[in-house]
Protein backbone atom coordinates (compact mmCIF):
# COMPACT_ATOMS: atom_id res chain seq x y z
CA UNK A 1 0.00 0.00 0.00
CA UNK A 2 2.83 2.41 0.82
CA UNK A 3 4.48 1.66 -2.51
CA UNK A 4 1.34 2.80 -4.34
CA UNK A 5 1.09 5.98 -2.26
CA UNK A 6 4.78 6.80 -2.67
CA UNK A 7 4.77 6.21 -6.40
CA UNK A 8 1.49 8.01 -7.04
CA UNK A 9 2.75 11.56 -6.50
CA UNK A 10 5.60 11.31 -9.06
CA UNK A 11 3.20 9.64 -11.50
CA UNK A 12 0.64 12.42 -11.08
CA UNK A 13 3.35 15.03 -11.53
CA UNK A 14 4.84 13.33 -14.61
CA UNK A 15 1.47 12.55 -16.18
CA UNK A 16 0.14 16.06 -15.68
CA UNK A 17 3.38 17.45 -17.08
CA UNK A 18 3.24 15.10 -20.09
CA UNK A 19 -0.38 15.95 -20.77
CA UNK A 20 0.33 19.63 -20.40
CA UNK A 21 3.34 19.35 -22.71
CA UNK A 22 1.26 17.65 -25.41
CA UNK A 23 -1.40 20.34 -25.13
CA UNK A 24 1.12 23.14 -25.15
CA UNK A 25 2.90 21.86 -28.23
CA UNK A 26 -0.15 22.65 -30.34
CA UNK A 27 -0.55 26.20 -28.99
CA UNK A 28 1.28 29.41 -29.87
CA UNK A 29 4.32 30.49 -27.84
CA UNK A 30 2.49 33.14 -25.79
CA UNK A 31 -0.14 30.65 -24.70
CA UNK A 32 2.59 28.19 -23.78
CA UNK A 33 4.13 30.65 -21.35
CA UNK A 34 0.75 31.42 -19.79
CA UNK A 35 -0.15 27.76 -19.38
CA UNK A 36 3.23 26.94 -17.84
CA UNK A 37 2.72 29.75 -15.34
CA UNK A 38 -0.79 28.49 -14.68
CA UNK A 39 0.51 25.00 -13.99
CA UNK A 40 3.29 26.11 -11.67
CA UNK A 41 1.24 28.77 -9.86
CA UNK A 42 -2.14 27.08 -9.47
CA UNK A 43 -2.38 23.49 -10.66
CA UNK A 44 0.63 22.09 -8.82
CA UNK A 45 0.18 23.71 -5.37
CA UNK A 46 -3.62 23.69 -5.22
CA UNK A 47 -4.61 20.46 -6.95
CA UNK A 48 -1.78 17.96 -7.37
CA UNK A 49 -0.10 18.37 -3.97
CA UNK A 50 -3.34 18.24 -1.90
CA UNK A 51 -4.48 15.13 -3.79
CA UNK A 52 -1.12 13.49 -3.23
CA UNK A 53 -1.12 14.36 0.46
CA UNK A 54 -4.67 13.05 0.83
CA UNK A 55 -3.71 9.76 -0.76
CA UNK A 56 -0.60 9.46 1.41
CA UNK A 57 -2.60 9.68 4.67
CA UNK A 58 -2.85 6.72 6.99
CA UNK A 59 -6.03 4.67 7.07
CA UNK A 60 -7.28 6.35 10.28
CA UNK A 61 -6.94 9.74 8.61
CA UNK A 62 -8.86 8.49 5.59
CA UNK A 63 -11.61 7.22 7.90
CA UNK A 64 -11.84 10.63 9.58
CA UNK A 65 -12.01 12.35 6.19
CA UNK A 66 -14.75 9.92 5.11
CA UNK A 67 -16.70 10.57 8.31
CA UNK A 68 -16.35 14.30 7.79
CA UNK A 69 -17.62 14.00 4.21
CA UNK A 70 -20.51 11.82 5.41
CA UNK A 71 -21.41 14.40 8.08
CA UNK A 72 -21.28 17.15 5.46
CA UNK A 73 -23.54 15.16 3.13
CA UNK A 74 -26.05 14.40 5.89
CA UNK A 75 -26.12 18.02 7.07
CA UNK A 76 -26.71 19.26 3.51
CA UNK A 77 -29.56 16.77 3.11
CA UNK A 78 -31.11 17.98 6.37
CA UNK A 79 -30.76 21.61 5.30
CA UNK A 80 -32.37 20.79 1.95
CA UNK A 81 -35.26 19.14 3.75
CA UNK A 82 -35.65 22.17 6.04
CA UNK A 83 -35.63 24.49 3.01
CA UNK A 84 -38.37 22.46 1.37
CA UNK A 85 -40.50 22.53 4.52
CA UNK A 86 -40.10 26.29 4.91
CA UNK A 87 -40.91 26.92 1.24
CA UNK A 88 -44.00 24.69 1.49
CA UNK A 89 -45.37 26.68 4.42
CA UNK A 90 -44.51 30.04 2.86
CA UNK A 91 -46.23 29.12 -0.39
CA UNK A 92 -49.16 27.70 1.59
CA UNK A 93 -49.62 31.03 3.39
CA UNK A 94 -49.30 32.97 0.12
CA UNK A 95 -51.94 30.79 -1.55
CA UNK A 96 -54.17 31.04 1.49
CA UNK A 97 -53.94 34.85 1.46
CA UNK A 98 -54.63 34.97 -2.27
CA UNK A 99 -57.75 32.81 -2.06
CA UNK A 100 -58.92 34.65 1.08
CA UNK A 101 -58.61 37.91 -0.89
CA UNK A 102 -60.55 36.47 -3.82
CA UNK A 103 -63.23 35.21 -1.44
CA UNK A 104 -63.33 38.57 0.36
CA UNK A 105 -63.78 40.47 -2.92
CA UNK A 106 -66.53 38.05 -3.92
CA UNK A 107 -68.38 38.53 -0.61
CA UNK A 108 -67.98 42.31 -0.88
CA UNK A 109 -69.38 42.35 -4.43
CA UNK A 110 -72.26 40.12 -3.30
CA UNK A 111 -73.09 42.45 -0.37
CA UNK A 112 -72.89 45.86 -2.09
CA UNK A 113 -73.79 44.93 -5.66
CA UNK A 114 -71.84 44.91 -8.88
CA UNK A 115 -72.43 48.56 -9.84
CA UNK A 116 -71.25 50.02 -6.54
CA UNK A 117 -68.28 47.62 -6.44
CA UNK A 118 -67.19 48.68 -9.94
CA UNK A 119 -67.61 52.36 -9.02
CA UNK A 120 -65.51 51.98 -5.89
CA UNK A 121 -62.90 49.93 -7.76
CA UNK A 122 -62.64 52.78 -10.28
CA UNK A 123 -62.19 55.27 -7.43
CA UNK A 124 -59.43 53.11 -5.89
CA UNK A 125 -57.77 52.78 -9.30
CA UNK A 126 -57.84 56.59 -9.69
CA UNK A 127 -56.20 57.09 -6.29
CA UNK A 128 -53.46 54.57 -7.10
CA UNK A 129 -52.92 56.13 -10.53
CA UNK A 130 -52.62 59.59 -8.93
CA UNK A 131 -50.00 58.34 -6.48
CA UNK A 132 -48.04 56.76 -9.33
CA UNK A 133 -48.21 59.94 -11.43
CA UNK A 134 -47.01 62.08 -8.48
CA UNK A 135 -44.18 59.64 -7.83
CA UNK A 136 -43.08 59.67 -11.50
CA UNK A 137 -43.26 63.48 -11.58
CA UNK A 138 -41.09 63.69 -8.44
CA UNK A 139 -38.55 61.24 -9.87
CA UNK A 140 -38.32 63.00 -13.24
CA UNK A 141 -38.05 66.46 -11.67
CA UNK A 142 -35.62 65.41 -8.94
CA UNK A 143 -33.27 68.15 -7.89
CA UNK A 144 -35.61 70.90 -9.08
CA UNK A 145 -38.09 72.50 -6.69
CA UNK A 146 -41.70 72.67 -7.74
CA UNK A 147 -41.59 76.31 -8.71
CA UNK A 148 -45.15 76.54 -9.98
CA UNK A 149 -46.67 75.24 -6.75
CA UNK A 150 -44.62 77.52 -4.53
CA UNK A 151 -45.31 80.55 -6.71
CA UNK A 152 -49.06 79.86 -6.56
CA UNK A 153 -48.98 79.55 -2.77
CA UNK A 154 -46.97 82.74 -2.37
CA UNK A 155 -49.40 84.70 -4.58
CA UNK A 156 -52.32 83.62 -2.42
CA UNK A 157 -50.45 84.33 0.81
CA UNK A 158 -50.27 80.64 1.52
CA UNK A 159 -47.66 78.65 3.41
CA UNK A 160 -44.45 80.54 4.13
CA UNK A 161 -41.14 79.26 5.32
CA UNK A 162 -39.60 80.57 8.51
Amino acid sequence: MEYIQESLFPYLRAHSYTLLKKTISTLPASATAHLTTLRSAYLEPYLVQPLASLLSLSSSDLVSVAIMLLALYISLRILDYARRVVMFWVMFVVRLCFWAGVLGVGVYVYNVGVERAVTEAGWIWGVVQGFIEDFVADVEGKGQPRAAGYAYQNQRGGRRRW
